[in-house]
């Protein structure tokens, strides 16, 4: 291996359910994405910041070893991490000071430059890495998570970001109404996985829709669960999987439609865990198409949490100084 082959930027996230490292090259090749997911016990629907704090501690022990096994001939030219949940000053969340104060901490140790981004625009990036837009200066990017579902307006110069929430939820998120249905069927939280498995199974027809409700592109979600509740002994569980996705497909399809009409956009970049199921990618980039609306999902690898978008910000960051 070359000198001049050999440098990469690292980037750590560590989100609420999630402690990640990547590399990069600087010809933006990936070196290394490694992530540990945070462990919930059973019947539970999430943890506390300071349990999750406490095992993103002990797991950056972990990828310290894999730092030492598979980057040892690898020279760290920069590091960028991942500080709080969104790049607005009153955003912040504790499970992200592990992730800041290990990588200020290697930065110190290979003496090179130290940056920040956050948890939101992390996803964005990692959203565009296997995708090509027509315009990546001005886009919508969704952000649907266990936590948080947002339709974003992004802007982009001189690598850097203008976002904008221009819809999303106004009460609970896509991942939030999954993993309580999910916890009542008994699944494993979080219980993404399970629900979508069990909606790509159903041949059953929807007969009848839950209700949504969407204005101007943003949603109120909480009433689907007390309809979802209401039901949830007259169906199987294959059948009560697709007719929850179906009604946050309708629901983001109805803000998206709006929002798109009224930015004159006609290109969506999707990010976050609850992106990866592969039920919500099929539907509804086929409803937004309908629309003559471009849907871009990327691999669950870089839709679930990451932070390959991370490296990919700290590499643009040191290329324009």
């Amino acid at each position: 291996m070359t000198r001049k082959n050999n440098n990469i930027i690292l980037g750590f996230d560590t989100s609420c359910y999630t402690t990640s490292i990547a590399a990069i090259s600087l010809n933006k090749e990936i070196v290394l994405n490694e992530k540990i997911i945070l462990k919930v016990k059973k019947d539970n629907k999430g943890l506390r910041q300071s349990e999750a704090v406490f095992q993103h501690v002990n797991n950056m022990g972990e990828l310290s070893q894999i730092i030492n096994n598979k980057l040892k001939n690898y020279n760290v030219l920069g590091i960028c991490v991942s500080t709080k949940p969104r790049p607005v000053d009153s955003s912040y969340m504790p499970v992200f000071s592990v992730g800041y104060n290990f990588a200020k901490l290697l930065s110190s140790i290979n003496n090179c430059p130290f940056y920040e981004t956050t948890h939101q625009q992390n996803h964005i990036e990692a959203s565009l890495f296997n995708n090509n837009l027509e315009n990546e200066d001005k886009f919508l990017a969704v952000h649907m998570s266990g936590g948080t579902t947002e339709i974003l307006l992004v802007e982009r110069k001189d690598n850097d970001y203008k976002i904008e929430i221009v819809g999303g939820s106004l009460d609970v998120s896509f991942g939030q109404l999954i993993d309580r249905l999910g916890v009542r069927l008994n699944y494993n939280f979080p219980c993404g996985k399970y629900i979508d498995e069990n909606a790509l199974k159903c041949n059953e027809k929807i007969k009848n829709g839950l209700k949504t409700s969407v204005k101007e592109g943003y949603m109120n979600l909480s009433g689907i669960e007390n309809q979802i509740n209401k039901i949830i002994y007259d169906y199987n569980e294959e059948y009560l999987s697709k007719i929850l996705l179906d009604t946050l497909i309708r629901s983001m399809y109805k803000s998206l439609i709006y929002i798109c009409e009224k930015h004159e956009l006609k290109e969506v970049v999707f990010g976050g865990g609850v992106s990866a199921s592969e039920y919500i990618q099929k539907e509804l980039s086929k409803k937004l198409k309908g629309e003559s609306i471009k849907a871009y999902f990327t691999d669950k690898e870089y839709a679930t949490d990451n932070s390959v978008g991370c490296a990919i910000i700290g590499l643009n960051k040191m290329k324009n100084y």
